[in-house]
């Protein structure tokens, strides 16, 4: 039985499909064998709804690094034990980070987006407050595979020199770098509806989060200069 090459696992609205783009452009780098970035199944696997094999039959041995980059894994509980179960010891995971208000934002404007009238939407914004915790989703994962395994990347950064953070992962895969193309192409974000945030909420978050931003930089050590959120 194989299993992914890679496992990307967050964060929701921080660059995760651009990022994966970039990834899969190396001939030797892909994504599952039905060619779906998110496969949204590693937590159903975790929470006995979907077989292993309905996963793992996606990763066949056939000599590419194939990957999964599901954002709903990394703030999903069953997720980081189903993870360290079924993925290879040497398997890395990644996560992308972005500054957890601008990334509310950006979901709640996916939440209009996607809305039927009226739009409910205390249960995105409640879900999605909880989805900038990164440092907590990060002890979660770390418990159950090891912080080794997790290499974790700041959004804000990786676009200022996308090659170099490439790179490094395709080194983790044993793959030589390639010149990236089309770096600077637009989104494929399917959020198109504006929502305004009500006032005092930002203000609000940046309280909120402040904690978990101080635990990014002197557990992980992460340089988070370029966020508005500082610790």
């Amino acid at each position: 039985m194989t299993t992914p090459a890679w496992l990307g696992i967050g964060a929701q609205r921080s660059g995760t499909t651009w990022f994966t783009d970039l990834l899969t452009q190396h001939p030797a780098v892909g994504l599952g064998t039905n060619g779906k970035k998110e496969q949204h199944l590693l937590h159903k696997v975790g929470d006995g709804v979907e077989p292993e094999s309905a996963y793992l039959d996606l990763f066949p041995a056939d000599g590419i690094s194939r990957g999964d980059w599901t954002p709903q894994y990394l703030r999903h509980a069953s997720a980081p034990a189903t993870a360290a179960r079924l993925l290879g010891p040497d398997v890395p995971v990644l996560v992308l980070l972005r500054d957890p208000v601008d990334r509310f934002v950006s979901a709640l404007r996916l939440a209009a987006t996607r809305a039927t009238s009226p739009w409910p939407y205390p249960v995105p914004m409640t879900v999605q407050t909880f989805s900038g915790f990164y440092a907590d989703q990060l002890a979660m994962w770390a418990h159950h595979v090891g912080r080794r395994r997790l290499h974790v990347m700041v959004y804000e950064a990786v676009r200022t020199d996308p090659q170099r953070a490439v790179d490094e992962v395709w080194a983790r895969l044993g793959a030589s770098p390639v010149p990236l193309q089309d770096v600077d192409r637009p989104s494929r974000s399917s959020s198109q509806a504006s929502w305004t945030p009500p006032e005092g909420l930002l203000e609000s978050l940046e309280v909120l989060y402040r904690p978990q931003v101080r635990r990014l930089t002197e557990d992980w050590g992460l340089d988070v200069s370029l966020w508005s959120t500082q610790p």
